[in-house]
């Protein structure tokens, strides 16, 4: 049912292969621009050299997918990419001078799945991952469904960088938020 890690190891490396094309791309687009536009004082040279780490750190994950390919580094690793596809994303966008384009959200957390319906990584139980999920929320471990959603989409709605004027300081939050609402979500589907 779920992948093996050896078929999510490869998909992964796959995707963060293209990943390191598509910033090697940009750094040259930034580049070439430096040099026809000539960017006062190197703004261009600057974003080159941003998109260059990127690509080293993404080299980096390659890098960490050979050395170890068990479920939790995969894991691991699947989160800092898309860590760095998020801040891939927002400098492309100033480069190419066009909206931030929300990510493709690959499907990673059901190929990890498999390793944690027992428990979590680390061997706590299905009742204390259920406590700790309805904890991050602020509900009762017996609330329906219902109660929880409602609950999910007034922290959603506190925490939104929209109602606080543009302050990013609550997308953690809203991760753990939407991480617990899933589990939850999945622990409801497997009662019914």
């Amino acid at each position: 049912m779920g992948k093996s890690p050896e078929e999510i190891k490869k998909e992964l490396a796959a995707h963060i292969g293209k990943m390191v094309c598509l910033c090697r791309d940009s750094s040259w687009l930034c580049l070439e621009r430096s040099l026809e536009l000539d960017w006062g004082g190197g703004g261009g040279g600057e974003m080159e050299e941003k998109f260059s780490d990127l690509d080293r750190l993404f080299s980096g994950l390659l890098e960490e997918i050979t050395r170890d390919g068990s479920r939790p580094s995969l894991a691991r690793v699947a989160r800092k990419s898309e860590f760095l596809e998020d801040r891939f994303e927002e400098l492309d966008s100033l480069l190419r001078n066009r909206p931030r384009r929300k990510r493709a959200a690959l499907p990673w957390e059901k190929f990890f799945r498999g390793a944690t319906e027992g428990g979590d990584f680390n061997g706590r139980t299905g009742r204390e991952l259920l406590g700790k999920h309805c904890r991050t929320l602020g509900v009762p471990e017996t609330a329906s469904l219902d109660e929880i959603r409602r609950k999910v989409r007034t922290l959603l709605k506190e925490h939104h960088p929209d109602m606080r004027a543009g302050d990013r300081s609550g997308e953690g939050r809203m991760r753990e938020i939407l991480e617990s609402y899933a589990f939850l979500k999945r622990a409801f589907g497997e009662k019914l």
